[in-house]
């Protein structure tokens, strides 16, 4: 019986990421941030790379590439597709994320979470990134992506920018801010979706606001 899933839920299979000792990133997870720094390289040639999506879709269903596990049911097929693709027309390269390991663990603290729970989204217990980064002894000035259900890294950057059914794109725009210059993966397993990725980003390695600009 062929199994679906819903397209925005996306990303991430690798080793579990464990809160209370993290480790160096798997490397899983540091092809995660690989394929994030080659999207950021050069924006507009990264839709080459989303083109080839389209010859996929059936409809609204998204045929798994040979050596996937699984169809999935997307909400707008290719429209999603072929927005992307024009919202990074022209998108000039953006700075490289550097690896920090206190937004790495905040995310990590997430997988933890949600690989018990099952639950989806940013906050858990009423604790969300900001509140994450303040127990491990950063700071708050940070944004957070997360994925749901893919197996791959590039998968993984795919679907942010494709941001199928996500209303306003709040993924996507987080790729493309050019602001963030560190970022921090975790990425395990999930009782509901199977596998999910963690993405926190700030300008500062420990998520502390940035210095303001000099003044001419």
């Amino acid at each position: 019986m062929m199994r679906y899933a819903s397209f925005w839920i996306v990303a991430a299979a690798c080793s579990l990421a464990s809160a209370a000792a993290y480790a160096a990133p798997s490397r899983f997870e540091a092809g995660v941030l690989a394929e994030l720094n080659r999207f950021r390289d050069d924006p507009d040639a990264y839709r080459d790379i989303l083109r080839s999506y389209r010859p996929r879709f059936e409809g609204k269903l998204l045929i798994a590439e040979e050596g996937s596990e699984i169809d999935i049911m997307t909400n707008e097929g290719v429209a999603a597709v072929d927005e992307a693709i024009r919202d990074l027309r022209g998108q000039k390269p953006l700075p490289r994320l550097a690896w920090s390991e206190i937004l790495a663990r905040a995310a990590a603290d997430h997988v933890a979470v949600q690989s018990r729970s099952g639950a989806v989204g940013h906050y858990t217990n009423g604790r969300g990134p900001g509140e994450r980064m303040l127990a491990r002894g950063g700071g708050r000035y940070v944004s957070e992506v997360i994925t749901y259900g893919h197996h791959s890294p590039d998968g993984v950057i795919h679907q942010l920018l494709i941001d199928d059914g996500v209303p306003g794109r709040g993924h996507r725009i987080g790729l493309l801010d050019a602001d963030r210059r560190y970022a921090g993966v975790a990425c395990g397993s999930h009782p509901v979706h199977r596998t999910m990725c963690v993405i926190v980003m700030s300008p500062t390695p420990d998520g502390s606001p940035p210095p303001p600009p000099k003044r001419p």
